[in-house]
This record gives C-alpha cells, structure tokens and sequence, in this order.
C-alpha cells in the first residue's frame, strides 16, 4: 500500500509565474511517477464558494470585505474534504496553485490575521502543506509581465496594492514559521531555470525514497 502522498503548494503575486512553475512541476513529476498519480489543484476550487470568489476577482461579483474572507476559507474546506484528503489518503500527490497563505496575504488588506486564521482553522486542522514553494518576483515585475499578456486588471492586481500584499505574505510567513514549511525562490529567472530550482529543492528536501515510483 503507498504511503500518503505529498501536498505541495506553490505562492506568489499575480504575474509571478507561480502557474507556469506549477505546470512545468506537474509534468515533471508525471514523467517519474508510475504507480503514484500527480494531480495539479487551484484555489478557489470549482465548489460553490470557490466559483463566488472567481466572480470577485474579476469584479462581476460585489459582497462585503468580510464576506470574501470567509468565502475563500469556505472553498478551502470544500476542497481538503472534497479533493485534497482522498486523493492524498490514496497515495497520489497534490500540487495546488495557491491555499491558505494567499488567504491571508490578500484578504489582510482589509481584515486581520488573527480572524483569518480562525476562519480558516478547519481546513488548517485537516491538512498543512508538506513544503508551500513561495515564487518571489516583485510586485513591478509582476506588473510588468501581466502588461504583456492581460487586456485587463483583476480586483488585487494593481501595484500598490500587489505591493501591500507583497508584505502581508511576508507577515504571514513570519507569524507562522514555527508551523509551516515554506521555501523562498527567487523567480527573477528564466522559467526552467527557476524549474530546476524548485526540481532540486524537492528531490533534495522533500521527497522520500518512495514518492518516485
């Protein structure tokens, strides 16, 4: 029987390339996994409150500041019961695109980390990430990159408030050390490059002996 599977979360601000590192790492674990499935995941999830929050990123959807907080909490939960938890109870890995730090680090602009953490305590009690991968681009350099393929801003895209966001990650990494895993990769690079970061972190760090088979 395979042992759980590894949970790996990957952070960073809107144009960091935390996508395109999350998908360069799916394939890559593809290649290596044989009898163990790699499964790649985002947040907000497709459950009804994870469908909610997409519609206030984009703006088509109004609610209070207080509500969205509990909303992304509220997805988070559907997803570790729903998905994460069976998947990785069966052995497969999980690589998602953002979880609880993205709560707090966005969701900070406008409410404290104390409250997040109690809304989010349920899906915390459940399930930790083994090891949450933060792509560290600046704030004008997200800018930059999204410029170059987005006709339009999202709700949190704007620099000043990327910037702000950029430091609530940096308090709520802080404020957690004792509890979470978290690396820092310097995603000024080329893609790959950066790719073998992460590939060379993982393998050396993280992964047991039987999470390649």
């Amino acid at each position: 029987m395979l042992s759980r599977g590894k949970f790996i979360v990957l952070e960073g601000l809107d144009g960091s390339g935390k996508t395109t590192q999350l998908q360069l790492l799916h394939e890559r674990m593809q290649q290596h996994c044989k009898q163990r499935k790699c499964f790649a995941t985002r947040e907000p999830s497709e459950s009804f409150p994870g469908l909610l929050c997409r519609g206030i990123s984009r703006r088509s959807i109004q609610v209070e500041n207080e509500t969205i907080a509990m909303l992304f909490a509220a997805d988070r939960y559907e997803h570790v019961v729903g998905e994460l938890l069976p998947q990785l109870e069966q052995g497969n890995h999980i690589l998602c695109d953002r979880y609880y730090f993205s709560n707090f680090a966005y969701q900070m602009l406008s409410t404290d980390l104390e409250s997040l953490l109690a809304y989010n305590k349920k899906a915390m009690d459940l399930l930790h990430p083994d090891v949450t991968i933060y792509v560290d681009v600046s704030p004008e350099e997200c800018a930059a990159r999204r410029s170059t393929s987005r006709t339009s801003e999202e709700l949190y895209e704007k620099v000043d408030t990327a910037k702000k966001i950029y430091r609530n990650y940096m308090t709520a990494f802080d404020a957690l050390q004792q509890s979470e895993r978290v690396v820092t990769i310097n995603g000024n690079r080329d893609a790959q490059t950066v790719a073998d970061s992460i590939w060379k972190f993982l393998t050396e760090q993280v992964f047991d002996k039987d999470d390649l088979i």
